[in-house]
């Protein structure tokens, strides 16, 4: 053999037992490091039973080898097939997994809960530990979280003639779908708290889904809140990142059967569309009167009347994907000293739209519908040059734009209205539109309305009110 070759396998050698020497097992007590020593969930709804639902956001952490050689590391719930939790181990799912982290190596681990009822009324904590055993020498990362009964309603159809949601021991959780029968009614008492699933649909015979809304009335809703104890309605992901996140449930829907529905002092937040109504009054009284109640937060549309007839008091709208309000095949809209503000555009159109006409794909009309509307001592504004729009083939009856603040590119809607003035609100991309020092909106409203007091129960008492839904 040529000096040269004996080179190279001298080269390859010493390579190869360098590596070998790298990848060596390490075999003393090991010490690894952790990116989080506990992993708390916050808050996290109990488990409604025969079913997995619901269970916690995942969460994640690292463990680092600081070693330069291979460390095996057994790794273990405490409790065991007990636990409340589940654990993902670099890809691994189980209660006990092996892992082997190279040199200077990091893994990923996942932790999901999915907690027990406790039979109490307030939150209670559940821990365990994960269980890092590296050659004898053991390392625990904690693990914590809020277990919260609730009642639950799942797929359930309300068929006494009254169901009342009046108790505050616990929340209201609606998982997939809740359904108030014809001629039935459902109560929602002061200070009730409604969280929703996020998917909400049916599935026929065919295996096909039809989406719907979290809760849907056939019959009637009457949700009695008030001014320090409101309703709230939202969905049921309780970590703080999602207390402001639109989407994630489905909203509320109004349909033809529906009569005499009343929503008074509640917080309607986080869904896809506030309340939907999709047809008119089939008695003298409004499909739906909406009032003291804030709407904040859609992904899609706030307020949505379909052919709807909605009468709205001393109501804030605001931060919408797409529509504040939508008005769409016309109806009978009536809305007095509200609110209405987008703070970024999703786009040119406006973010309040009505009309009668529907068309079809290739945008030629093919039906009219009645409308009619009156809008009195109102803001409507936000980033857009227009804020908003209509398509019209029929002059609306009634057709009223009074005392109103509104933010339009050119024209006017009549003479008593107030356009492109900045409201001055407090905090608009926070919701809150109370009026500030100096707003153009102080004592301009149109007296005579027998509204005697704002959203938050502030009597308009000066007899100059204020327009919009807030008295300064």
């Amino acid at each position: 053999m040529s000096s040269k070759s004996l080179l190279t396998v001298g080269c390859l050698l010493f390579i190869f037992t360098a590596c070998r020497k790298d990848q060596s097992i390490f075999k003393d007590p090991g010490t690894l490091s952790f990116t989080e020593d506990t992993v708390y969930f916050d808050t996290v709804f109990t488990r409604l039973p025969g079913a997995a639902y619901p269970r916690s956001i995942n969460k994640q952490f690292m463990v680092h080898n600081p070693y330069k050689q291979t460390v095996n590391v057994n790794v273990k719930l405490e409790k065991g097939s007990a636990s409340e939790y589940k654990i993902n181990v670099d890809g691994k799912s189980g209660i006990i997994s092996t892992l082997e982290l190279l040199p200077k190596d990091s893994a990923w681990i996942f932790v999901e809960a999915t907690l027990e009822p406790n039979l109490l009324t307030h939150p209670a904590i559940v821990r365990d530990r994960i269980e890092f055993e590296t050659n004898g020498n053991k390392q625990y990362v904690e693990l914590a979280a809020y277990g919260w009964d609730a009642y639950y309603f799942r797929d359930t159809l309300l068929a006494a003639p009254t169901t009342n949601w009046t108790l505050t021991d616990k929340p209201y959780v609606i998982v997939n779908t809740c359904f108030v029968d014809v001629g039935k009614s459902l109560i929602i008492g002061a200070g009730v708290h409604v969280y929703s699933s996020t998917n909400s649909f049916l599935v026929d015979s065919n295996n096909k889904k039809f989406g719907y809304h979290a809760l849907n009335v056939l019959g009637t809703l009457k949700v009695k809140g008030t001014q320090s104890n409101p309703v709230i309605f939202e969905g049921d992901r309780l970590d703080n990142y999602y207390a402001n996140v639109p989407g994630q449930w489905q909203g509320i829907g109004f349909y033809r059967t529906s009569v005499d529905n009343v929503i008074t002092h509640a917080i309607i937040k986080n869904a896809a569309y506030g309340v939907r109504v999709d047809s008119l009054s089939m008695n003298g009284n409004p499909k739906l009167l909406l009032e003291n109640t804030i709407i904040k937060n859609m992904s899609g549309v706030g307020i949505w009347g379909r052919t709807g007839q909605i009468s709205v008091v001393n109501t804030v709208v605001s931060n919408c994907g797409v529509f504040l309000f939508y008005g769409q095949y016309g109806g009978l809209y009536d809305f007095k000293h509200c609110t209405l503000n987008n703070t970024t555009a999703a786009g040119k159109d406006p973010h309040f739209y009505i009309s009668n006409q529907e068309r079809n794909d290739k945008k030629v009309v093919i039906r009219t519908y009645p409308i009619g509307f009156s809008f009195v001592n109102c803001i409507i504004y936000g980033p857009n040059d227009s804020e908003l729009g209509f398509d019209f083939s029929t002059n609306p009856s009634p057709f009223v734009l009074d005392s109103c603040l509104l933010k339009i590119k050119k024209g006017s809607l009549g003479n008593n209205n107030y356009y492109n003035l900045n409201p001055l609100f407090v905090d608009a991309n926070n919701s809150n539109l109370k009026l500030t020092t100096g707003s153009p909106a102080i004592n301009r409203g149109l007296i005579g309305l027998g509204i005697t007091a704002d959203l938050e129960d502030k009597q308009r008492t000066d007899g100059k009110p204020d327009i919009g839904a807030y008295e300064f």
